[in-house]
Parts: structure tokens; C-alpha cells; sequence
């Protein structure tokens, strides 16, 4: 059953689509008034479209002498089920994420940039159909109690979560109610520069997650390279693992790639053996042998994001900031669609008050078909159809 993503209906905190409930719609998730049930049914008949049309396009290419797998349903995956899934890999799709996750506006903004405030990480999982997160992590000046979320000590440090362990057991507190949901993107960004004590070992980062999940949610980078000789020797010879594989499990990338600090975690750039969390790749370090996964700030510089894919990176973008016009973000995500970046983080997930502009990914159930990289048979709902 197909989820709404794009704008839902609530009743209290719970949301409900695809169901033909007649429950009121709106594009405030805030509100509970009743208007009607039209943008509901309007949603969910989009959904269904494109679904159908996917299939068909699918069904049309096989022919009626089948797709070479088999099992003679037309969609090339060997499992006589007719949706495409089992062939569709983790670089096939393209999710919406949030840029620093975790943050809440300062009651007295510094910068306009400072100027949002994100849902809880779990209601972003659940409502807003969010699967990549940013948090931003300090080490407190007093010692011991983990390490801190926030973004700018005093000027801007409020924060959903508090700690990293927090931010992990809410999002695992849904993951274990969904275990079928694609994986779950965590960039971790060390941000000591603005606030608390040096992280110089980020070997802690490992100890926090695995403090938090066990080994079989987390897709390390281990996991990936698999009988290979590396990650990048996988993804060159085998492509990612299937998304059927990787399911209820999350991905972690740290992302001050270039640093010294990331360099020891890499063991001088050579190996993430034993580690937790991928480290972002940049354009120097795509042949190395633990380069996969890259971030690319700007959606809209076609070209680098080209040489990413052309290297089989999975790639990640920020998306609309809260200083930035309506029209640049609209830009902005219509160009992320279009040169298929994997993930896009945004400060606007989901309609707020004000403006009207936000990540719409309607068209996703939440992710969406990477355009770019996807096969033709694919569907949102063949890489993620929750209950």
C-alpha cells in the first residue's frame, strides 16, 4: 500500500493516505480543520499513475517471449513476481534527507540561515518520508555524558536530540517498527570548530553507534565490499547490493573527508576495514579503494555530479537552505531530480507556514526512481511500500 509523501492527511499525530478514507487533506501538516478528502484521492491516483505506467513500460520492453530471467512475469528479477525489485541496487533510488536533522530555530536568530525548525527524526521518518539525516557532532568541555548535537555553541544549540546516542535510538526506535524501509542515510559532521572540546580519535563514533545498533543494521563498509578486495572492486565489478538486501539497515558517512582525522579512520587513506561509517570521498579519492559514497554540495553542477556517477558513486546534494528564495530552491530540487543525485538535505522536508516552497518528493513512496541511474522497470513502491 502507497504512502503519501508529498502533502497527507492527519488526524491527531497519526497519518493516514492511500486508504479512501475521506480524511481532510491540507498542505499544513500542523492543521486538523476538515477540508476535504480531494487532495488524498489526488495523491494517491498520481501515485498509482506513475506506478502503473512503470509497470507497463516495464512489461512493454520484456515482450511476451519474457525477460530472459525465467520466471516468465516480464520484470527481469527471477522471482516470478512481476514488480522489479529484486534486480533494483541501493544507487537505483533517490531519497529525500534534512540538513541538520536535529535543528530548532533560536528564539533570537543569528543568521537568516538559522531560521527553520525540523520535526522530531522520527516523525520525519514516518510523516515527512525523510531517509537521510545530518547531525553535527561536539564533545563536551566538561567530559563524559557522550557526544553533543548541535549546531553553533550558545548562537544556535538547540536541539531535537541531544546527544548522538539520542538521535540514533529515535531513529532506530522506528526503524525496528519498519524494518522494510530502505536504508537510512546518517552523515555525521565533527564540528568541534564551533563549539566544545578536539575530537581527534573518531574511532568514538564507532563505539556511539555500535553502542546503538548491532552489527547486522548497520551496512559498513565491510559489508559492501563483501568477497572483494574493497568496496570500490565491488561496486566496479557487482554494482551496490541489491535493495532487498540492505533493507531496515542504516548507512553512515562521515563527512569531513579530507581532514587528518579522517585520513587515521582510513588508515592513511587506504582501508576502512572494521569501521562503522563510510568517509565522504572527495573527487581525488574516487579510485582510492574505500571511495564510494561522495557529497556534492550544489545539485545544480551537472558536470561534477556526471564524474560521480560515471565512478558509480552514491551521491548526496544540500538542497534548499532557509536564507534562500523559494525560486532558488525550486531550481535547485527540479536540478537534483535531474542529474540524480541519491540524496538530497533540505531545510524544508515537508510545507511550513510562510512559504511555498518545500522538498516535494510526491512522486516517491518516499523514495523515488533514481532518474538517472534507475532501470526502466522500476517503481517507487518496488524500493520501499510500507504497511
Amino acid at each position: 500500500m502507497a504512502r503519501l509523501w508529498g502533502v497527507g492527511c492527519r488526524i491527531s499525530s497519526i497519518w493516514i493516505a492511500g486508504l479512501g478514507l475521506g480524511f481532510a487533506c491540507t498542505s499544513d501538516p500542523g492543521s486538523l480543520e476538515s477540508e476535504s478528502s480531494e487532495s488524498s484521492e489526488e495523491g494517491e491516483s498520481e501515485s498509482s499513475t506513475e506506478g502503473e505506467a512503470g509497470e507497463s513500460e516495464s512489461s512493454t520492453e520484456s515482450g511476451e517471449s519474457g525477460d530472459g530471467d525465467g520466471d516468465g512475469d516480464g520484470d527481469g528479477d527471477g522471482d516470478g513476481d512481476g514488480d522489479g525489485d529484486g534486480e533494483l541496487r541501493l544507487d537505483h533510488l533517490q531519497v529525500k534527507g534534512t540538513h541538520n536533522s536535529y535543528h530548532q530555530e533560536p528564539a533570537f536568530p543569528f543568521d537568516a540561515s538559522h531560521e527553520y525548525t525540523h520535526a522530531p527524526l522520527d516523525e520525519q521518518l514516518e510523516v515527512q518520508g525523510v531517509r537521510q539525516f545530518e547531525l553535527d557532532l561536539h564533545a563536551s568541555l566538561t567530559g563524559g555524558g557522550g557526544l553533543e548535537v548541535y549546531h553553533i555553541g550558545v548562537v544556535d544549540d538547540v536541539s531535537s536530540c541531544d546527544t548522538f546516542v539520542e538521535c540514533l535510538e529515535t531513529i532506530k526506535g522506528w526503524s525496528d517498527l519498519n524494518p522494510l524501509h530502505v536504508p537510512i542515510f546518517v552523515w555525521i559532521e565533527v564540528k568541534d570548530s564551533t563549539g566544545g572540546a578536539p575530537i581527534d580519535d573518531y574511532t568514538v563514533l564507532d563505539d556511539e553507534i555500535r553502542s546503538v545498533f548491532d552489527e547486522d543494521r548497520i551496512l559498513s563498509p565491510d559489508d559492501v565490499q563483501g568477497s572483494y578486495s574493497s568496496p570500490r572492486e565491488r561496486v566496479e565489478s557487482e554494482g551496490w547490493p541489491r535493495i532487498d538486501e540492505v533493507r531496515g539497515q542504516l548507512v553512515f558517512i562521515i563527512l569531513d573527508g579530507d581532514s587528518s582525522e579522517s585520513q587515521a579512520y582510513t588508515q592513511g587513506w587506504t582501508s576502512l576495514a572494521g569501521k562503522a561509517a563510510f568517509v565522504l570521498a572527495s573527487s581525488s579519492h574516487y579510485a582510492d579503494p574505500w571511495g564510494v559514497i561522495t557529497k556534492i554540495n550544489d545539485p545544480t553542477n551537472g558536470d561534477a555530479i556526471a564524474a560521480a556517477h560515471a565512478a558509480q558513486l552514491i551521491i548526496a546534494s544540500n538542497g534548499c537552505g532557509a536564507d534562500q528564495s523559494d525560486d532558488a530552491c525550486d531550481n535547485e530540487l527540479a536540478m537534483a531530480k535531474q542529474n540524480g543525485v541519491h540524496m538530497l538535505g533540505d531545510d524544508f522536508p515537508w510545507p511550513v507556514e510562510g512559504r511555498n516552497y518545500f522538498a516535494d518528493f510526491s512522486d516517491g513512496n518516499p523514495a523515488r526512481c533514481n532518474e538517472v541511474t534507475a532501470p526502466a522497470s522500476c517503481t517507487a513502491e518496488a524500493l520501499e511500500d510500507l504497511p
